[in-house]
């Protein structure tokens, strides 16, 4: 199946294609691009340091079945944060879509290991507080490299703490700690990043400039996601990450 390369996998890893802004353009929307290109570099340095290594030890030792149920697991814990960006979107046929996959797949798809949903229709979309502010009028601010997270912007960054409080598992404690929360975050961060090992590593040997590629594409990708992907984006190519596994 192909998708548009997650910008979730850009975070870590800073590959893509070519920068297609103009310099002027990328200053204004980046004062901070000196202490960012820092910050980039050091999550490029961790990405090659330890989430390759633990990525491709995850591939090697689960197979595609179980990494697809762990996938689909928790797509479907994700569920509540999608919906209550949905409702206060005012998005209301999404939210119905969101309720519906919720329900078909906690039940038919056994707790979510299968996307049974998507079978009959109904595809997976994903919102989060950073949609809804812009949907609102507010602005992005600068863009920021987050450590450890990558490309985001200030508005995103903000948004990160209410959807931290719409997922159940923030309210889920084991022997005092949220385990569960630390952990379903840290297996949804390996598992994308397997999924495009071999293309990463292809994309790192041909970007001339990888900062610089993945800020645009992260500009460009989340206009398309405030829009609902009814952007008309040229450099937002598809990619097989099928055939990365």
């Amino acid at each position: 199946m192909k998708y548009r390369l997650p910008v979730l996998i850009l975070l870590v890893s800073g590959t893509v294609l070519g920068s297609c802004a103009s310099r002027a353009n990328r200053v204004a929307g980046d004062p901070l691009e000196p202490m960012n290109r820092v910050l980039f570099d050091f999550n490029t340095a961790m990405d090659k340091t330890i989430l390759i290594p633990v990525a491709k030890t995850y591939q090697t030792i689960t197979p595609k079945p179980a990494r697809n149920g762990i996938r689909n697991f928790l797509g479907n814990l994700g569920s509540p944060v999608i919906l209550a960006n949905d409702l206060l979107q005012g998005e209301w046929k999404r939210a119905g879509d969101t309720i519906g996959r919720f329900a078909i797949n906690t039940t038919v798809g056994v707790g979510g290991l299968f996307d049974v949903a998507k079978r009959n229709g109904l595809e997976r979309h994903n919102e989060d507080f950073g949609q809804t502010m812009a949907v609102a009028g507010i602005g992005a601010g600068p863009y920021l490299v987050l450590p450890l997270l990558g490309p985001s912007s200030l508005r995103d960054t903000f948004g990160r703490f209410p959807d931290h409080y719409f997922a159940p598992l923030t309210y889920t404690q084991f022997n005092g700690k949220k385990t569960y929360l630390t952990t379903s975050r840290v297996v949804d961060l390996v598992d994308k990043r397997a999924r495009v090992l071999k293309l990463v590593k292809k994309l790192r040997q041909t970007a001339f400039d990888e900062y610089n590629s993945v800020r645009d594409l992260y500009w460009q990708t989340r206009k398309d996601d405030i829009a609902n992907g009814h952007t008309q984006i040229e450099s937002l190519p598809e990619f097989d990450i099928s055939s990365t596994e």
